[in-house]
C-alpha cells in the first residue's frame, strides 16, 4: 500500500512535524561534514521512540558531533501514525559545505549561512557555506 505523503508513492513514513535540524557551531568551526544514517524507531502514535547512528560504511565513521546532532534533531520530529508499529525507518543527514552560497567573514563579516532541504521521507541535508580567511599579519618588532 502506498501512502500519499508530500507526494511519496512508496510506503514509508509521512511526516507530521520537522524540526530543522542546525549544523553543529563546533563542526562548523573545525570543518567537521559527513553522511550520518540513523535507524528510526516510531510508535503507534508517530512519535520518535529511538533514534541511534548506524554505521554505513564500517570503515569510514561519521564524526560524534554529527551523530549527535542527527539523533537529537530526529527525537524532535513526530509522524503520521504508522500502518505498522513500531515502524523502523533509515533517515540519511548530509552535513555538507555548499560552495554555491557566499562565504561567511572578511573584511565585510558576512554571516554564516546554513541551509536545509528535506527530501522526504528519508533524507535531509544540511548545507552550510564557506568562510574566508585571512592570512595572519605579520607581527613587526620595534
Amino acid at each position: 500500500m502506498a501512502a500519499a505523503c508530500f507526494g511519496q508513492i512508496r510506503e514509508g513514513l509521512c511526516p507530521k512535524h520537522i524540526e530543522t535540524p542546525q549544523y553543529p557551531t563546533l563542526a562548523r568551526q573545525t570543518h567537521v561534514t559527513g553522511k550520518i544514517t540513523l535507524t528510526v524507531t516510531v510508535d503507534a502514535d508517530g512519535k520518535v521512540t529511538h533514534a541511534e547512528a548506524v554505521a554505513a560504511n564500517p570503515v569510514q565513521r561519521a564524526h560524534p558531533l554529527l551523530q549527535n546532532s542527527a539523533a537529537e534533531n530526529m527525537q524532535h520530529w513526530t509522524f503520521a501514525k504508522p500502518s505498522l508499529a513500531p515502524y523502523t525507518q533509515v533517515i540519511v543527514y548530509d552535513y555538507e559545505y555548499d560552495s554555491t552560497l557566499p562565504p561567511s567573514g572578511g573584511p565585510s563579516s558576512l554571516p554564516s549561512i546554513t541551509k536545509v532541504t528535506f527530501d522526504l521521507p528519508d533524507r535531509v541535508n544540511i548545507l552550510i557555506n564557506g568562510e574566508i580567511i585571512e592570512p595572519a599579519k605579520a607581527k613587526t618588532h620595534r
